[in-house]
């Protein structure tokens, strides 16, 4: 289920990749969020699986403070690894410029980092490696617009003569950071972080017959705006495994009561033009949809939606409406810490074992679950939740917030907010069968009540 790693992991960036001499064996290589949000740490773990359920962390499969003997990096944005002749490239982001570490492992640790120049501020970041089939090895960075090149034999060095700083732009592909580089047949897919639909919550993708373009963009593969209102970005990539594809993406933590951005996997499919069809974010990700009698965390609901969204923009926001594009995405994060974004997840530890579970329920939010599978049918829904002095219910609705009411149950006063004051409660449903996504809102008992009506621990359907 999604997210794919222990909840106390972040990993946003994730960059997939299967190598040659593991054909079984998937690996991520993503950034490392400290709590708080954004604040990613100077290292950063490497994880692999070999039936995407069940992950192994390598840790620190690149530890700048190890492997970087010039300016000291105190955190690592997105990067990426390749491999070539048997060898493995780390590409990250230090010193205001890309840098290469190098193993022979895929896992790592990668050492003897070393700079490559041509990269320097501005317009640094994000690096991305790609090999070719002939042995090409080319290398993109940059935001707003995506500079790349083919790099040298030694693969930290590059051949300048084929550097092109306007691969892809905002202006023409919405383009705001994070690119990828992939190959399926004949064609070149570059993933990167848009900004067409307002902030940049989407992964979208360009499509190439070389690895520098000229690039068409296809359109978008994942949105994760409904994760959070204030969503800042989305990173990640395609790979295909077992003769599946996936996109890895990460999804925003609600208000970053506990910090990070966790990474998920949903499956996805090409036409026979060699579009991707764009795909939700689901619970069930890679999986086949969850038996709705399975205890359900609260926490990993995959989207939310709310009764209302303001952005309230401020003066210091001097451009003109409509806002959009990057503009729109500082606009949101200005809003991050002024303002109650509503549900969020928030974590704690109990008897060391890390727990989360959703808070700050309000009138008209709504926690989103795809897919459960109701199988012949169920009769009731039960719950673990607190509330402190307000009487509400939890709607429980079929297929979207306005979708078919299957019950509704009352939560009442448990003496307090928060997991030491969790108590169950239960309601009938309405018949239901087969596989639907289910939405839970919650809503005041009596009155327009706008503040915290509750907290949400798990769910159940018997």
């Amino acid at each position: 289920m999604n997210p794919i790693l222990p909840l106390h992991y972040s990993a946003p960036d994730g960059e997939p990749h299967v190598w040659a001499e593991d054909p079984n064996t998937l690996y991520i290589y993503a950034s490392n969020d400290r709590t708080g949000g954004f604040n990613m740490d100077p290292w950063q773990s490497v994880w692999s699986t070999k039936d995407l359920i069940n992950w192994t962390e390598h840790k620190p499969g690149f530890d700048a403070r190890e492997a970087v003997d010039f300016d000291q990096v105190e955190a690592l944005p997105a990067s990426d690894c390749i491999e070539k002749n048997g060898k493995y490239y780390y590409y990250f982001t230090a010193a205001g410029k890309q840098c290469v570490a190098f193993s022979d492992r895929p896992e790592g640790p990668f050492l003897h980092a070393k700079p490559i120049e041509g990269t320097e501020f501005p317009n640094c970041g994000d690096p991305a490696v790609f090999v070719d089939d002939d042995g090409s090895a080319y290398l993109y960075w940059g935001q707003f617009s995506l500079r790349g090149c083919r790099l040298k034999d030694n693969m930290y060095e590059l051949d300048k003569e084929t550097i092109n700083t306007m691969l892809i732009t905002e202006d023409e592909h919405g383009f705001h950071e994070g690119s990828s580089m992939r190959k399926r047949g004949d064609l070149y897919y570059l993933i990167y972080c848009d900004t067409d639909r307002g902030s940049a919550t989407c992964l979208s993708y360009a499509v190439g017959k070389t690895p520098l373009g000229p690039f068409e963009k296809r359109g978008v593969i994942i949105d994760n705006i409904d994760g959070d209102i204030s969503a800042w970005n989305n990173h990640g990539s395609i790979v295909c495994f077992h003769d599946q594809w996936y996109i890895v993406y990460h999804r925003a933590c609600l208000g970053y009561e506990m910090g990070g951005r966790k990474a998920c996997m949903e499956p996805i499919y090409f036409d026979e033009n060699g579009d991707i069809k764009e795909v939700k974010m689901t619970t069930q990700g890679i999986e086949a949809p969850i038996d709705a009698r399975k205890r359900m965390d609260a926490w990993r609901a995959c989207c939310f939606y709310r009764e209302k969204t303001q952005f309230d923009i401020g003066e210091n926001f001097f451009w003109k409406y409509p806002v959009t594009g990057w503009r729109q995405t500082v606009a949101r994060n200005s809003i991050r810490n002024e303002k109650d974004t509503g549900v969020r997840a928030f974590h704690y530890v109990e008897k060391g074992i890390h727990k989360e579970y959703l808070t700050k329920f309000k009138k008209g939010d709504s926690a989103v679950y795809r897919y459960l599978d109701f199988g012949n049918g169920v009769s009731k829904f039960r719950c673990s939740a607190s509330s402190y002095l307000a009487h509400c219910r939890i709607e429980i609705h079929l297929d979207g917030a306005d979708g078919p009411l299957i019950g509704s149950c009352k939560i009442t006063d448990t003496n307090g907010f928060g997991p030491w004051n969790f108590q169950t409660f239960t309601c009938n449903v309405k018949p239901v069968t087969g596989v639907h996504e289910v939405c839970l809102t919650t809503y005041p008992e009596k009155g327009e009540c706008s503040t915290w009506l509750c907290d949400l621990d798990w769910f159940e359907f018997v």
